[in-house]
């Protein structure tokens, strides 16, 4: 796990190593600031001067401002550090789910998902930046201030081992019990959020189906299940503190009559018994962080291997032949299946360029998206592109350049009527043009092109969205086009202009049209019946 967060922290290693090195000097001023305390008290034994004093209290002064100075800044690199590097976390596990196939996705609640990659990337990178760096401080305060305890007196030193031995044991009886709650604790919490993103993502269906009581209930349940597994985790994080400070209490009330009785044999100044109170109080905080790095350990382990198997899922096959020209696509006996159910079955087809092809049946919609390379390593059969098999193609240069898509529920983005068909590309103006003139739509005219479309795309209708989507994917201009029901919206009207639009631009391309339209399919060149 440390190697694999270093990897994401280590980017930014100019800031890290200044937040080490100011962890250091917040250290050693954390140490020196009681040992200078100490010598403030013990002045007063001795004849001191008000001049003296006041040197004294103009140090401590600078050495509390210093701290605090040194706190500030440090904090900020660590804000910044921590926030960087778990971007650069998520940014890598989403850009690989990107790149796992999609069916493997679908079976994944994505609510569940998002909180689940979010909040584990935080916790495993928090552990890294805070508390691996915070063992590292504590470990080297605790040598200097132990070295220190034992210099002053050798009985305290004693009794301060023996406290830390005794939070070890504890840690240990208590380990593999704060592992298993946690990591239960953090499955229910990514399981409630996705069934409180379900309340949200279908208050539509529910209001229309009357299903209030039942989504309410899914999500007493879950809560329930949340509930018990914080209240478990939480107990026994409780318990193993309670345990700490008991040990702790009795560990200071020894100190003190030890401490006290040899000030009152006269044995120690009292300037060297506030030091020694002092730091063994930061000896027991060292101690409890030590511990707690444990706790903290498992915790963060937890996350780690959640990520962990985020990230194995195994990526699609990917080929690296890329064509820019197609001439036709062979598909034999294609055959695919869902969870077991057999969705299409023994297909072949010829698809040649110049035709337009209709698509009808069960399975149209898989299809396709096999033919967009989606599905690349669980078809069974073979697609040939020209004279190269779709598993030996590069399918992310394939769907950039040639091949392109009309879905039946087109997506559009939440920004300009121009964006959502050049999609950030540099297109020529013309070209969109004389895409645009084949529909005679209002909306779609030049004069609207900046018309901000929303999030819901509620501002547009049916038909303007599969106008907006048809015109994005004839500007692409990509050789193998394929339109999924794309005039299901549309009126008469537009569906005429749909028509004239693919007799204009079929000759040099493959066209496959998905529709249960008869008028649209009567116009193909070839039905295909799956």
């Amino acid at each position: 796990m440390i190697k694999f967060c270093s990897k994401y922290v280590f980017q930014y290693k100019i800031e890290y190593g200044i937040y080490f090195l100011l962890g250091i000097i917040l250290c050693g001023l954390n140490t020196f600031i009681p040992a200078a305390m100490g010598q403030f008290i013990n002045m007063f034994n001795v004849e001191t001067t008000y001049s003296a004093m006041l040197k004294f209290i103009f140090l401590l002064l600078l050495l509390y401002v210093g701290k605090e100075i040194v706190c500030y800044v440090n904090k900020i690199l660590y804000i910044r550090i921590q926030t960087n590097a778990a971007f650069s976390l998520n940014f890598e596990i989403v850009n690989h789910l990107k790149k796992v196939s999609p069916l493997v996705i679908g079976r994944t609640d994505l609510s569940y998902l998002s909180q689940r990659i979010n909040n584990d990337a935080n916790d495993v990178l928090i552990f890294f930046i805070s508390s691996l760096t915070e063992l590292i401080f504590s470990v080297f305060s605790a040598g200097i201030i132990l070295f220190m305890i034992w210099k002053m007196d050798s009985i305290a030193f004693i009794v301060t081992m023996f406290l830390l031995a005794l939070y070890f044991f504890i840690y240990i009886g208590f380990k593999k019990r704060i592992y298993n709650c946690s990591y239960g604790m953090k499955e229910e919490k990514s399981n409630f959020f996705s069934r409180l993103q379900e309340q949200l993502e279908k208050i539509e269906f529910i209001k229309i189906h009357s299903m209030d009581s039942f989504f309410l209930n899914r999500l007493v349940a879950s809560y329930q299940k949340l509930y018990r597994s914080i209240f478990k985790q939480q107990a026994t994080i409780q318990a193993f503190a309670n345990l700490e400070g008991i040990v702790g209490a009795i560990s200071v009330c020894i100190l003190l009559w030890i401490g006290g009785k040899k000030i009152l044999t006269g044995d120690m100044q009292i300037g060297y018994f506030y030091m020694i109170s002092v730091y063994f109080n930061m000896i027991l905080e060292y101690g409890k962080e030590i511990v707690a790095y444990g706790q903290e350990y498992q915790e963060a382990y937890v996350s780690f291997e959640r990520i962990k198997s985020i990230l194995e899922i195994k990526e699609q096959s990917k080929g690296c032949i890329r064509l820019n020209e197609i001439k036709q696509i062979r598909i034999q006996d294609l055959n695919f299946a869902y969870d077991q159910k057999e969705t299409i079955k023994s297909f072949s087809t010829n698809l040649k360029k110049g035709k337009v092809y209709g698509l009808n049946g069960c399975g149209k919609s898989t299809l396709i998206k096999i033919l967009m390379g989606m599905y690349v390593d669980e078809y069974q059969g073979n697609i040939i592109w020209n004279d190269t098999e779709m598993r030996n193609l590069d399918m992310d240069y394939i769907r950039e350049h040639v091949i392109s898509v009309t879905e039946q529920e087109p997506t559009l983005i939440a920004d300009t009527i121009y964006n959502n068909i050049a999609l950030y590309r540099k297109l020529d103006v013309k070209c969109i043009q004389r895409a645009v003139d084949c529909f005679g739509d209002s909306i779609l005219k030049r004069d609207n092109w900046d018309l901000q479309i929303n999030e819901k795309s509620s501002n547009i209708s049916g038909g303007e969205k599969q106008k907006i989507a048809i015109i994005r994917q004839v500007v692409q201009d990509g050789q193998v086009m394929i339109f999924d029901e794309p005039t299901s919206a549309m009126d008469e009207s537009g569906k005429k202009q749909f028509l004239q639009l693919i007799d204009q631009i079929k000759n040099h391309k493959i066209i496959i049209i998905v529709s249960h339209d008869n008028a649209i399919l009567n116009t193909c060149d070839e039905i295909l019946i799956l």
